[in-house]
């Protein structure tokens, strides 16, 4: 048999080897890595973790049902939150914040009563502050 042909290209630049791998990359994870989901920053779109997934997914509508039932404490601390933000509110915001939620109150109202009547409404869950 004849020795095999060699074409060599005249005029162009030396042909390169192709570089090669000394290790061969070595996979670890036998089963499905149930960390893929879990990343430092935010989850992309579609994809939320749970915590049981044998569970089915929350669903987006009932939440605005839900009935939270806050211990003594953290009764306390709701209603302390609620009188912080209250009382550093200005009295502007204050009658804006009673005006969107439907509890209109006259412009003679002392600040401290609109300032109770906003905070009351908050604490009944029935005004939402932004």
């Amino acid at each position: 048999m004849p020795d095999p042909v060699k074409i060599i290209k005249v005029g162009g630049p030396p042909p390169q080897v192709a570089a090669t791998r000394h290790k061969p990359v070595r996979k670890t994870m036998r089963t499905f890595p149930r960390g893929v989901l879990k990343r430092g920053g935010a989850p992309p779109k579609g994809i939320a973790p749970v915590r049981d997934p044998a569970k089915s997914p929350p669903i987006a509508a009932g939440r605005k049902s839900t009935l939270r039932i806050l211990t003594e404490k953290g009764v306390r601390r709701r209603r302390e939150t609620i009188h912080k933000k209250v009382k550093s509110m200005p009295i502007g915001a204050v009658r804006e914040t009673l005006r969107r939620s439907g509890l209109p109150i006259s412009e003679k109202t002392p600040p401290h009563i609109a300032k109770e009547i906003l905070e009351g409404g908050m604490e009944a869950g029935m005004i939402v502050s932004k």
